[in-house]
């Protein structure tokens, strides 16, 4: 039995084995979990909301095998005056026009303003397959043609 050095609880010797080489520390295993997890929270919390973006979306452009090409979020926004491509609501996402999944780049020229019920109507569909989706000449929810 070991006491831990930053909960003070005592635990098996075995939860005070770290990393791969299993070097003995003097936190146990869920004390160091936790600390890692706090740490990662205020790192991306320091990050500015573009920077935040560009890291999600290049980890999920190699997740699909796709080209990433930088680009700000905030500035897709601005052009587009916050309006979402769609339906002319207040657009608060991004929407991937070629889907990432349907093997669509994450680069500037795929990306249009969104509001969240046409981007979460619209997921992973093409715009032919998300038209499909709703009744004829209207998009979900607004009464503006499409």
């Amino acid at each position: 039995m070991k006491v831990c050095s930053l909960c003070g609880r005592r635990k098996a010797a075995e939860q005070f084995l770290a990393g791969k080489a299993k070097r003995p520390s003097s936190a146990c295993a869920a004390c160091r979990r936790n600390k890692q997890r706090q740490h990662v929270r205020s790192y991306y919390a320091r990050l500015s909301p573009d920077k935040r973006h560009e890291i999600t979306h290049r980890r999920r452009a190699e997740s699909y095998g796709v080209e990433h090409v930088a680009y700000s979020r905030t500035a897709v926004l601005k052009r587009w005056g916050y309006a979402c491509a769609y339906c002319g609501a207040h657009a608060t996402h991004l929407d991937h026009v070629e889907p990432l999944s349907k093997g669509g780049a994450d680069i500037e020229s795929n990306i249009l303003p969104a509001c969240q019920t046409c981007n979460l109507s619209k997921g992973a569909k093409t715009l032919a397959e998300w038209s499909l989706t709703f009744g004829p000449g209207a998009l979900p929810g607004t009464g503006y043609p499409f």
